[in-house]
């Protein structure tokens, strides 16, 4: 099993991730611009784990020392991340993109991307050879973090090649309580944003936290 990054991994998004991951035996890194800031987080996590599955570096470092790279910064900072990383990103490496572009200034809305989804918009940023893939977008992140809560839900995926596909899920089965579905090319994303948001407006009308999907009848 290849260990993971978690890029940008100190906020609920990148602990909830790299915490279920580490539970099913996934060696993570989280990473952060602060790489004290980065070990203070694995070390919090570990505590919840009872085991030493997570570390912390810098998101230079995580990207020197894995080759699945979980994108979990927000998705005004996505872009500028990549840039940053460099030639640090190399024909080995998979990054999975798991940002919504969504605003809060007037209530929760998409951002206008042109019609393209984060996903194809960040294909567009990395370099030809870099694998993209994109996944955990329509499950809370305050409930990924939530240890103690079951997932119990759907979650899609999808991907620039059924070759990268395979390989992001060999690491996503680990993770307890989700089935996984294959939504097909990252302009399936589009409507997974969009889904995001739908849910977020349910939760707010609902005065629920952790509403998701689950798709009857595949």
């Amino acid at each position: 099993m290849e260990k993971v990054g978690l890029l940008g991994g100190t906020g609920e998004e990148g602990r909830g991730i790299a915490l279920r991951l580490a539970r099913g035996g996934v060696e993570a890194v989280i990473g952060s611009r602060q790489s004290d800031r980065a070990a203070r987080t694995a070390q919090e996590l570990n505590r919840q784990l009872g085991e030493a599955l997570i570390t912390g570096a810098s998101n230079r470092e995580v990207a020197d020392l894995c080759s699945m790279l979980f994108l979990t910064v927000p998705f005004r900072t996505a872009e500028n991340l990549i840039l940053d990383l460099g030639d640090r990103l190399t024909p080995r490496h998979l990054i999975v993109d798991v940002t919504v572009p969504l605003s809060f200034n007037e209530g929760p809305a998409l951002i206008d991307l042109g019609g393209r989804s984060a996903a194809e918009s960040l294909r567009e940023t990395l370099a030809a050879p870099v694998g993209l893939t994109a996944t955990f977008k329509t499950i809370p992140a305050h409930l990924m973090v939530d240890a103690q809560s079951s997932l119990d839900c759907d979650e899609f995926i999808c991907y620039d090649s059924p070759a990268n596909r395979d390989r992001l899920l060999a690491v996503v089965k680990q993770i307890e309580g989700v089935r996984w579905i294959d939504a097909g090319p990252l302009s399936a994303c589009r409507s997974l944003e969009a889904m995001t948001l739908l849910v977020i407006q349910l939760n707010r009308r609902y005065k629920k936290r952790f509403g998701r999907y689950r798709i009857v009848g595949i």
